[in-house]
């Protein structure tokens, strides 16, 4: 694929102590400071800016790709800009780490533990207990553990240093501390799970590719991304593009590059080697925990007509 980001000027976004004359500009957006570049559609390659759907008040344009469907933002941070955004103490909670347990995790019952329990779930419904599987990206490892106490020979991999950190001492799971491009077990994982991360990364696809060489033929990964095409998602946007609303926060910039409809992951799968399965998403109630007889219609429509804000897929592995 052709390489899609071109470092330029914005003088549109020019702020005090910025050079608006330098081809790539350092912006601060909260606790967050790097340097941004252009780029087009990296999916398809396309070689022009897709279909504006909104402007920031900082210049930064969120498109959707007029061949591919992929949302994607404009300028963004540049690829070291980015990896420095997650060994930030605010990217995470770290202090809510501090005297961890899983048995207060487990009867505290936070959203954390609800959604890690309906992903174990979710593979359950496609892997025997028994199978090898890799989280890619796995933060501070709550599947991981989770996982691994239902049965499963499951480990995780994550870039950053911090966040391994935690996971190792404080969950005491096993997660490699090293880029994905480097790493190279000696076996084959049946299943990957690689959850709220593609919206993340600088070249999603190449990071698709590399996860199909490190699993078996036939073996199923599992995914979730924001869903622009959610409910309540396209209420935000509209009222952003009326006015009725100040910030494209929904969006989640500068750490998401991305933003998915099911024709846009099925175009990135299929590209990456894989065949997909099925899509689905999951109310606020699943992820909350409040399943009920009365919520279960509503987390059922949900679930079936991928109605929430993020959109989760499995698929097949081809060859």
């Amino acid at each position: 694929m052709p390489e899609a980001a071109i470092k330029t000027e914005s003088p549109s976004i020019n702020k005090e102590g910025m050079d608006p004359q330098a081809s790539v500009l350092s912006i601060r957006f909260g606790p967050f400071t790097g340097e941004l570049e252009e780029t087009a559609c990296r999916l398809c390659g396309a070689a022009t800016l897709g279909k504006l759907i909104y402007k920031s008040k900082e210049g930064i344009g969120y498109y959707r790709c007029r061949s591919c469907s992929l949302m994607y933002a404009s300028p963004r941070f540049t690829e070291e800009s980015l990896r420095n955004i997650y060994e930030t103490p605010e990217f995470t909670d770290l202090p809510s780490y501090e005297n961890w347990s899983y048995d207060n995790w487990r009867q505290g019952r936070a959203r954390s533990y609800h959604v890690e329990r309906a992903k174990v779930a979710l593979i359950a419904r496609h892997l025997p207990v028994g199978a090898r599987i890799l989280d890619v990206g796995c933060g501070t490892g709550l599947f991981v553990l989770l996982a691994g106490k239902s049965g499963y020979r499951c480990e995780g991999v994550e870039p950053s240093a911090m966040l391994a950190q935690v996971a190792r001492e404080k969950l005491g799971v096993n997660v490699f501390n090293i880029p994905l491009d480097d790493f190279a077990p000696p076996y084959k994982y049946d299943g990957l799970v690689i959850w709220d991360v593609l919206e993340h990364l600088y070249d999603p696809l190449s990071v698709l590719k590399k996860c199909a060489q490190l699993m078996t033929a036939g073996g199923i990964i599992f995914a979730q991304v924001p869903h622009y095409r959610g409910i309540s998602e396209v209420f935000k946007t509209a009222m952003c593009r009326l006015g009725l609303r100040r910030t494209y926060k929904n969006f989640g910039f500068p750490w998401h590059l991305y933003s998915f409809d099911r024709t846009s992951l099925t175009i990135l799968m299929n590209k990456a080697g894989f065949e997909l399965l099925f899509f689905e998403s999951w109310s606020h109630l699943l992820k909350d925990g409040k399943e009920s007889l009365a919520s279960r219609l509503a987390i059922s429509l949900t679930r079936r007509f991928c109605l929430s804000d993020y959109l989760i897929c499995a698929a097949r592995k081809i060859s």
